[in-house]
């Protein structure tokens, strides 16, 4: 009974490590041992490594985005910003638009109200992975839109856009050097089709400071008479304090934000580890 009970611990043991391993914290990208403790805010490096020529990530290169169905989505900065710290509210949209021809998507931005420049910028802007839900948070959309899993240890190429993450729009076609910010632009290498992986339709744009801390955010709504009078949840739960005292290190919770994990539910994990537990526990109790 004693073999039996110990062997049941620890083989619940063996599958939370084998689960949580395997399912990393998504916001976290995965860097290299020897540079742990980067600094990073809500799980985003603060300061992009050196550019390295041609790196891709395990995924490859990008795809230019073919076929993609005619649409036109929107995505409107709400006038509450989710940063105070800043003591300025960001507004403007992003529209988002199916070239005639179908590749790529067409975007034309529009934003204003930016903080100083030279105080908090350049500014970043990038599609982000998640919605932004009810409460506003934008700490709750997670990670960049990055299907070719390249994460951000290294700055985009924006001469080899194709190598980039899918969800860089500023690494790609430029920082937002301005406190007014007007550009158009046609991006190759996303989808307004929902099976593809470069889909953006149902995720969100976030606005990012220069050290990373995400001053705003909206989702992308698709523009018709049933959706055409939605808006984005006014941002809540930002920094009221200085920019950037979210600050941590790579491998540390990031505060203040909320996790979306890919793999098995955190509940799962605990309750295997909890099985675990009281199975050993049990033994020595015999």
């Amino acid at each position: 009974m004693h073999s039996a009970l110990v062997f049941s611990g620890l083989s619940a043991l063996a599958l939370v490590r084998a689960q949580s391993e395997a399912t990393p914290n998504p916001t976290i990208p995965t860097i290299p041992t020897s540079t742990d403790g980067i600094p990073t805010i809500e799980g985003a490096l603060v300061y992009d490594g050196p550019p390295v020529v041609g790196y891709t990530g395990p995924g490859g290169n990008a795809t230019v985005q073919t076929n993609n169905p005619a649409a036109s989505y929107v995505a409107t900065l709400p006038s509450v910003e989710f940063d105070t710290a800043t003591g300025t509210t960001i507004t403007g949209t992003v529209t988002a638009t199916t070239p005639s021809d179908g590749t790529g998507v067409s975007f034309s931005i529009s934003f204003s109200g930016f903080p100083s420049v030279a105080e908090y910028g350049p500014f970043v802007y990038h599609i982000h992975e998640f919605a932004v839900p009810a409460d506003g948070n934008c700490s709750a959309t997670v990670a960049h839109l990055d299907p070719t899993n390249r994460g951000e240890l290294h700055a985009c190429e924006a001469p080899a856009p194709q190598t980039c993450q899918a969800g860089d729009l500023a690494g790609k076609h430029g920082n937002i050097t301005a406190t007014t910010w007007n550009v158009q632009y046609t991006d190759l290498y996303l989808s307004t089709n929902p099976s593809s992986p470069y889909y953006f339709g149902d995720k969100s744009i976030v606005i990012h400071s220069s050290n990373a801390t995400r001053l705003t955010c909206a989702n992308f709504v698709q523009s018709s008479s049933s959706t055409s009078n939605a808006t984005s949840p006014a941002p809540t739960g930002g920094s009221t304090g200085s920019t950037g005292s979210n600050l941590t290190t790579t491998g540390s919770t990031p505060s203040g934000t909320a996790f979306v994990s890919a793999g098995p539910s955190s509940f799962g994990v605990s309750m295997l580890a909890a099985t675990g537990l009281a199975a050993l526990v049990a033994v020595f109790m015999l």
